[in-house]
């Protein structure tokens, strides 16, 4: 993990540990371009939403999603 090789993450409040959360999510999304595209995820992905566009009828709601799973 990398935390376990910062050790002054470990020292931080948990407050100080959210806005360094914070601060890392948004570079990240700043730069998610420069990120490399995993190609076998991007096929799934193009998959299944092409089985969604022949039979939209196999989609489930946000709310039967959360029943599905169990989510609040």
């Amino acid at each position: 993990m990398i935390a376990e090789t910062l050790p002054d993450i470990a020292r931080l409040s948990l407050e100080e540990k959210w806005d360094l959360a914070v601060e890392l999510w948004d570079e990240v999304a700043e730069r998610q371009n420069e990120l490399p595209t995993n190609q076998a995820i991007l096929d799934l992905v193009e998959q299944r939403f092409a089985d969604y566009e022949r039979d939209p009828s196999t989609a489930l709601t946000l709310e039967e999603f959360k029943r599905k799973f169990r989510l609040p």
